[in-house]
């Protein structure tokens, strides 16, 4: 199985922001991606995704997350200008407050068209909106050393970055109803705990003769190596608001694949039961560790594996973006800050007003 593993150095990271495209008047979803692709005029700065009411913007790849902190906003700038090119404004949320989803047209070409063929209704329930860190690794063996230590992080992660409690126009009670929503796809959800690259390359290489997928790109864990890019690749994030989580949030990523230390991969059916907590509480979720018997909330677990990371994030250069971290612990995720806007302005509408400009603030 080719990939792209130690095509260049190892520890550089890039993330995928994927944008709402809204209405400037109404505040609604609108299908406008073709027109922002157009306006692109071939830059390899935006793509589309399965809704044509998405457009994904692929970073550079960044020696550290401070750079990539430094860049993050122009080329935020960069994307809400090919939007207002193309009648659109962009929203960083993993869900649109308010607008219908299965009303969203699909995007086209054949990828999309096999995904609808495939998926059916689940299709189109998916104008939904995540980030994705990608962390380039040496070889194989360490993907899956870094894919088993995200997973198990997984659960910590969901909850610093839930970014998406309000859906058809009500308040679902989750932190991360995109996670939820996502989950309907197969293959999503935790990865299986494998033991080593060659058990990886065997399942999806049985996955692919009996006709279930194309290719590895078709299996959407929640962390995954990602063979062309050579990449271990975070997906389980809602996409942030302030640009400052991202780069927060891609600071720790970076440090715990760095750190990975080859621990075998935890049950994947316990972890599923402290995730499921991050979705439902966000950052006021308490954790179970099934190792110990013993219970710990989200938000002294953070502090606790922000501190056991700082050397790593001293040797990478990223110490002030895995601070940052620490802020989301104390100001509140982005779940919460949305809850607090529109308790203070009551009006959806004006929810993705603020979501607007928090998103491209001047």
């Amino acid at each position: 199985m080719e990939a792209a593993f130690g095509t260049g150095p190892p520890y550089t990271v890039g993330v995928e922001e994927e944008f709402q495209l809204v209405d400037p008047a109404s505040r609604a979803l609108v299908p406008a991606v073709d027109g922002v692709i157009s306006a692109a005029d071939g830059t390899s700065l935006v793509t589309s995704e399965l809704s044509r009411s998405c457009v994904e913007m692929v970073s550079p790849v960044f020696g550290t997350a401070s750079e990539l902190a430094k860049d993050l906003p122009a080329l935020r700038r960069e994307v809400g200008a090919l939007a207002r090119e193309g009648g659109a404004e962009i929203v960083a949320a993993g869900t649109h407050p308010f607008s219908e989803p299965t009303e969203q047209p699909l995007a086209g070409g054949a990828h999309n068209r096999r995904l609808e063929h495939e998926m059916g209704w689940v299709a189109r329930t998916q104008a939904i909106y995540g980030l994705h860190v990608h962390v380039a690794v040496p070889d194989g063996e360490a993907a899956i050393r870094a894919v088993n230590e995200l997973a198990r992080r997984v659960p910590l992660l969901v909850a610093l970055s839930a970014n998406s409690p309000f859906w058809r126009g009500a308040d679902t009670r989750l932190a991360s109803t995109r996670i939820k929503i996502f989950e309907m796809f197969p293959r999503s959800g935790l990865p299986p705990a494998f033991r080593d690259w060659e058990e990886f390359v065997r399942h999806v290489e049985v996955l692919v003769a009996s006709g279930s997928i194309p290719d590895a790109s078709w299996c959407w864990w929640d962390a995954r190596p990602h063979l062309k890019f050579g990449t271990v690749e975070l997906r389980a994030p809602d996409v942030q608001t302030d640009a400052s989580h991202t780069a927060s949030l891609a600071a720790l990523v970076q440090c715990l694949v760095a750190g990975a230390d080859g621990r075998p991969p935890e049950n994947p059916l316990f972890v599923a039961e402290n995730k499921w907590r991050a979705v439902r509480h966000g950052m006021d979720a308490t954790f179970y560790d099934f190792s110990t018997e013993k219970s710990i909330q989200a938000r002294p677990l953070a502090r606790e594996l922000v501190e056991e990371l700082r050397p790593i994030s001293q040797e990478l250069r990223c110490e002030a973006e895995l601070e940052g971290v620490l802020e989301i612990v104390e100001r509140g995720n982005g779940a919460g800050l949305q809850r607090a806007a529109f308790e203070k302005n009551g009006s959806l509408k004006g929810l993705v007003d603020h979501l607007a400009d928090a998103t491209l603030p001047g």
